[in-house]
């Protein structure tokens, strides 16, 4: 019975709860898939937990894989790449041909949309995750690089939790061990080193640095490409691209020593802000030497890469050159006997 008060009975004060929604990013202004964190993440992802890089011809920094983001037609680098995410999630998945891959994205990402796991295609109207490819008739690469970028992303947010070789990857480098109740033959594995490429150490991503307006600097390979970000845990974190060849990372370098704080006086203590500004900078000098290793290392590549595509292309103008046939005539030789024509004069 309700309690009451002056003889009248007291209104409830309780009321329905409303539903609580996700925070949503504001949506980025990036005309560019190099200032897009997405971008960032699905090609730290291949680098960490795929041999993608070192496997795919061409492949050899962000950029390449910004180039193929870019292209309208079937690109060889991001067929490889779809077909990697795939096999992750369908280890069993038998129609990743090129001509086939796309059809094969859309079962596997239709098949994970029918769990109630919000995706980046959650309709909050709808209550449902929403088929990208719904109003698309070309398939993935007939879309523009924004949506090719989502679905990747997904693809890559769907194997940290789904894929079981990866689950595998990432329970090792952590030392996560299940059943821990029962009883095992073999006695657990040490910890990886942390030189091993699966270590908990070689699968995290932390930013390179932080300078003294607190920004964040972050590179995941041996390449001159760095990328700049806010406070990553705010929804409104900027995030763009400051070096993409070797003349803008030294520039960059210069632009951090400028800004870096003069020498301590003595007996001067530094704050926080101005020690990690001055390991920024050493951090970044210190990564010269590998990144001109490895633009070397490239340009060789590209150079064998160049020189096999003009052989194969001089090779099929061999094939394909249409050359007049030549017979060399029967000639008659006589040994001083008479000829048919002078026995016909006599």
């Amino acid at each position: 019975m309700p309690a009451a008060h002056n003889g009248k009975a007291a209104k409830s004060s309780v009321e329905p709860t409303a539903e609580k929604k996700g925070h949503i990013c504001p949506p980025s202004n990036a005309t560019h898939p190099r200032d897009r964190w997405e971008t960032l993440f699905v090609y730290a992802f291949m680098c960490k937990f795929t041999q993608l890089r070192s496997k795919v011809e061409g492949l050899d920094s962000p950029m390449d894989f910004e180039e193929a983001l870019l292209s309208h037609e079937p690109h060889p680098i991001m067929t490889h790449v779809l077909t990697r995410f795939v096999l992750n999630l369908r280890p069993g998945a038998r129609n990743i041909s090129p001509d086939q891959i796309s059809s094969t994205v859309s079962a596997v990402l239709a098949e994970y949309f029918k769990k109630p796991e919000r995706t980046v295609f959650w309709d909050e109207e709808q209550k449902r995750n929403v088929d990208p490819f719904e109003q698309v008739d070309g398939g993935f690469f007939s879309v523009d690089w924004d949506l090719k970028l989502k679905i990747l992303r997904q693809l890559v947010e769907l194997q940290l939790t789904h894929s079981p070789a990866v689950k595998t990857l990432i329970d090792r480098a952590w030392g996560v061990v299940h059943n821990k109740h029962k009883k095992k033959e073999t006695p657990d594995p040490p910890p990886l080193d942390p030189s091993d490429p699966f270590s908990m150490e070689s699968l995290s991503f932390n930013p390179l640095g932080q300078d003294n307006t607190r920004k964040r600097y972050w590179v995941v390979d041996d390449s001159p490409r760095v990328y700049m970000s806010t406070n990553p845990w705010k929804i409104t974190a900027a995030f763009q691209t400051v070096s993409s060849t070797r003349e803008e990372y030294v520039a960059l370098v210069e632009k951090m020593k400028a800004s870096a704080p003069s020498e301590a006086k003595e007996h001067e203590k530094r704050s926080k802000v101005e020690i990690a500004h001055i390991a920024l900078v050493k951090a970044l000098e210190g990564r010269l030497e590998a990144i001109d290793a490895e633009l070397a290392r490239v340009q060789k590549l590209r150079k064998k890469i160049e020189q096999r595509a003009i052989l194969l292309a001089q090779a099929e103008i061999r094939q394909t050159r249409t050359r007049r046939q030549t017979r060399r005539p029967d000639y008659v030789y006589f040994d001083g006997g008479e000829s048919d024509v002078s026995l016909l004069l006599s």
